[in-house]
C-alpha cells in the first residue's frame, strides 16, 4: 500500500513550487522550473540571495523558513511541492522538512550530503532526498578521467546519454555513410551546432565543432569518446562542483 500511495503522489502532476534555500542547488532548482513554466516561491533567510531571484521566479520572500507561522502567513501549504535546499544548517533542514510536511505539503524533496541525513529526513516524512553533492562528485570524476564525454543521464548503470564532441573521422560524412547505429551500436539523438539543434536524417552530415547527444551502452560510448581530439569545456562545471553550496 505505501508504495501505491508513493506512485500516487510522484506521479500527480505539479506546477506550484516552494523552494527553500538558495545555495547554488536551491537556485538552480528554481530557475529550471520557471524556464519549465511552473510557479515558483522562494524562501531564504539572505536578502542578498533573494535580490537575485527577483524578477526571475514568481515569488520571493526573506524569512525564516524554521518557523511554522510563518511558512503557513507564505502559503507553503498550497504549493504542490515543497523543495528544501538548506544544506549548511541541518537543524534548519530538519525544522523545515518536517514543518512542511505537518502543513500538508503533498510532497517534499529535502537535499542531504549523506545517507545518514538522509535517514532523519525520511523519517520525519521527506517524500524524496537528493545527494547533488554525489551526483557532482561522480560528473567531476567522470569529467576528468573522460573530458571528451560529458554524462548527461544514466538511465541504467550501464546505459547513458552523453554529450561527445564530434569524432575527426566523423566530419563531413553522412550518418548514413558512417552506418553509425549498425556500427557503433549507439544512437544519436541530436547534434547541438552552435546554438542551434539539428534533427538527425540519413544524409544529416556532421561538421566540424559538432557537439553530438548520444545514448548507449557505456563501453560503446567510451569507443567513440576516445575517436576525437577535442574535449568538453567543462571549466564552469567543474568550478561549479568545487565550489561551496
Amino acid at each position: 500500500m505505501e508504495n501505491q500511495q508513493e506512485v500516487k503522489k510522484i506521479a500527480k502532476k505539479m506546477n506550484q513550487f516552494v523552494v527553500i534555500g538558495l545555495g547554488r542547488f536551491g537556485k538552480s532548482v528554481a530557475t529550471t522550473l520557471t524556464e519549465l513554466g511552473k510557479e515558483v516561491l522562494v524562501i531564504d533567510t539572505n536578502q542578498d540571495a533573494i535580490n537575485q531571484m527577483e524578477g526571475i521566479v514568481s515569488g520571493a520572500v526573506v524569512a525564516d523558513s524554521t518557523g511554522s507561522d510563518v511558512l503557513h502567513s507564505l502559503g507553503v501549504q498550497n504549493f504542490d511541492c515543497a523543495i528544501v535546499c538548506i544544506g549548511k544548517d541541518l537543524q534548519a533542514s530538519i525544522l523545515t522538512t518536517l514543518i512542511c510536511k505537518d502543513l500538508g505539503v503533498n510532497y517534499v524533496v529535502a537535499k542531504a550530503k549523506n545517507e545518514q541525513i538522509k535517514k532523519v529526513l525520511e523519517r520525519i516524512g521527506a517524500d524524496m532526498v537528493v545527494f547533488p553533492e554525489v551526483y557532482m562528485g561522480k560528473k567531476v570524476a567522470n569529467m576528468l578521467t573522460n573530458p571528451s564525454m560529458n554524462e548527461i543521464l544514466n538511465l541504467t548503470d550501464n546505459f547513458k546519454i552523453v554529450e561527445i564532441p564530434v569524432p575527426d573521422a566523423w566530419q563531413n560524412k553522412t550518418i548514413i555513410e558512417l552506418d553509425v547505429r549498425k556500427k557503433y551500436k549507439v544512437s544519436i539523438i541530436f547534434i547541438k551546432r552552435g546554438n542551434d539543434v539539428v534533427s538527425i536524417e540519413p544524409d544529416t552530415q556532421f561538421l566540424k565543432g559538432d557537439t553530438l547527444i548520444i545514448s548507449g551502452e557505456s563501453n560503446k560510448l567510451e569507443v567513440i569518446s576516445n575517436m576525437t581530439s577535442e574535449v568538453i569545456d567543462a571549466s564552469q562545471s567543474l568550478k561549479d562542483a568545487l565550489e561551496g553550496d
